[in-house]
């Protein structure tokens, strides 16, 4: 079995990162001129907090189970509040399917470091032992990785790579999903999440020569397991 995974994250409240960081809240409607232009840029730090494994929350994570011939079999998305069961059942699912190969747009640099270290931080302890190592394509091949050949001046997001490519594109950016989230839209969040995996599906597939299929034939009937906080805290 394969798996093209992907995840999608929020920072903590603001109070919690400056607790965690040790660091008292600033505010920018100060007189001194100085002390304002100092919130602010703590106000930039703590927004781009919700890409840092530290300070985020995992909010959901998406997947789209391939066979060995690469037929889709399942498009699978776990999202909601409670973080610990979300990384519980997927790494329960992770486990079960004993995947040989993963596939990514950028998991070595974020998506599976946030994953090891948000189970360490919820005590949830990984099912398989995924090697981060660089320069190779196996068990994870991240797209962004071979294009680049592993170069961070030759990074690519996600809907240049596809648009290069003739595949189909994203549906929108990660930045709105903190919006998404504070409105209640968890499951909107679902969706996207499991569009970045088609898109990073079918990226891979003409990376590796092969024609991909159509979003509609490879996310023909997606799973969305809501998970929220009232789930029953089983052990990990």
């Amino acid at each position: 079995m394969k798996i093209v995974l992907d995840i999608e994250t929020i920072h903590c409240t603001k109070e919690e990162w400056a607790r965690l960081k040790g660091i008292a809240l600033l505010c920018e409607e100060q007189p001194d001129l100085m002390a304002a232009g100092e919130a602010a840029e703590q106000d930039k730090e703590y927004e781009k907090s919700c890409f840092e494994s530290t300070f985020c929350q995992v909010v959901c994570i998406g997947g789209i189970i391939l066979n060995d011939a690469f037929e889709p079999q399942e498009a699978v998305a776990w999202y909601g509040s409670n973080e610990r069961e979300l990384l519980r059942q997927f790494w329960a699912r992770i486990g079960q399917l004993r995947p040989s190969l993963f596939i990514t747009h950028n998991g070595l640099g974020f998506d599976f470091p946030i994953l090891r270290n948000r189970s360490i931080i919820q005590q949830v302890k990984p099912s398989v032992d995924i090697s981060l190592a660089r320069y190779r394509t196996d068990p994870v091949f991240d797209t962004l990785a071979v294009w680049s050949n592993w170069e961070a001046r030759n990074r690519i997001k996600l809907d240049v790579l596809a648009r290069v490519l003739g595949c189909e594109t994203k549906s929108g950016s990660g930045d709105q999903v903190a919006d998404m989230w504070k409105a209640g839209r968890g499951k909107d969040i679902a969706q996207y999440c499991l569009r970045d995996c088609y898109v990073t599906y079918a990226c891979y597939s003409r990376m590796n020569f092969r024609e991909p299929l159509d979003s509609e034939k490879v996310l023909f009937s997606p799973t969305l397991i809501e998970i929220m906080n009232s789930a029953p805290p089983d052990a990990a």
